[in-house]
């Protein structure tokens, strides 16, 4: 989630307005005025929204059932509702959320009380060592290094010099078998478009500024990590959903696939 408090109701919340285009109820008239204003400019704002998180959904079945980890440690968790990645896991599996907003953790806290392997912490994506050197994490891995990281819907609000120190961090921490499920977030966005630019400048009157990037720079900014054999995949794809689903200015403004990639980066 961008670095956003999320009970500040004086100005527009892209945590919140993501929370609006879930369904969900942590969001102000603010937010919702927002939301349908980006909505205007870009129809498919809410089915990306949705994409973004049914992909989730995939990740947590896909890192857990398919890919046998029993650890998996979220960055930029926002709310852990009831589509998020401990109720689609195993109930034995490690489920380690952050956040940077100490507001987000106080509620998430509340939501995930008592659920057993649940953890939330305070933490920002740009710095994963604040998350990984806690000693109270230390204890609940237990030596475990061989895990599944998620770094999803967080990237085009962090600079190059974020994600590449996250990326090294994270690598030189994670033993070898680790695997960090990486998107690509606005990939390939058509920058000289009226709509894409009008949708970036919301953002950035928010006070959360947007670093759009070709699905080349991102590939160039996740090193040392490689992908595996499938490499980035468009969402779209990810979730077998069709080309339809793009209206023709959702594709002209944010590219052919929706403008959203995701990678299963491999240690």
């Amino acid at each position: 989630m961008p670095k956003d408090n999320i009970v500040d109701d004086s100005k527009p919340s892209a945590g919140r307005i993501y929370d609006y285009y879930l369904g969900g109820n942590q969001n102000f008239e603010i937010d919702r005025q927002a939301a349908t204003q980006i909505l205007k400019i870009m129809p498919f704002a809410g089915n990306f929204s949705r994409l973004q998180r049914w992909a989730l959904e995939d990740i947590a079945i896909e890192l857990s059932q398919q890919r046998g980890f029993d650890v998996i440690i979220d960055f930029a968790s926002g709310l852990p509702t009831n589509d998020h990645i401990h109720y689609k896991v195993p109930k034995d599996t490690t489920v380690i959320y952050s956040d940077y907003d100490p507001v987000v953790v106080e509620y998430s806290h509340k939501i995930v009380k008592n659920t057993r392997n649940v953890y939330y912490f305070q933490a920002d994506a740009s710095h994963p060592e604040e998350l990984l050197g806690r000693h109270d994490v230390d204890e609940i891995l237990a030596g475990r290094r061989k895990v599944a990281f998620v770094f999803w819907g967080v990237s085009i609000f962090l600079t190059d010099k974020d994600i590449s120190r996250a990326m090294r961090y994270l690598y030189k921490w994670a033993a070898p078998g680790s695997c960090l499920v990486f998107n690509a977030q606005g990939a390939d966005i058509n920058r000289k478009d009226p709509a894409a630019v009008k949708i970036l400048g919301i953002y950035e009157q928010m006070g959360q500024k947007p670093y759009p990037r070709t699905l080349e720079e991102y590939v160039s900014l996740v090193k040392p990590w490689p992908t595996d054999e499938q490499s980035f995949i468009p969402l779209l794809k990810w979730h077998g959903l069709e080309q339809s689903e793009l209206g023709h200015e959702d594709a002209v403004a944010f590219g052919p696939m929706g403008g959203g990639y995701g990678a299963y980066l491999v240690k």
